[in-house]
């Protein structure tokens, strides 16, 4: 269970690091990333989600620390 933990962490920090409203594209001036606006709102979504996840496995890990 660790280990999608860190899975979620390490996601997490990517999607928030690419999910930037105010850039047209990732980088700065590389066209690699560009993408439009249904792109960008499908990034926030699996960054809302992957949170989620996130903030559930941290709750029961922490379950089993404290009986």
């Amino acid at each position: 269970m660790k280990f999608f933990w860190y899975l979620s962490s390490i996601l997490t920090i990517f999607f928030i690091l690419i999910n930037n409203p105010k850039a047209s594209s990732i980088g700065s001036d590389s066209q690699l990333f560009s993408y439009t606006k249904s792109t960008q709102s499908n990034v926030h979504l699996l960054t809302v989600f992957v949170s989620a996840i996130f903030l559930l496995l941290t709750i029961l890990l922490m379950g089993r620390f404290y009986p």
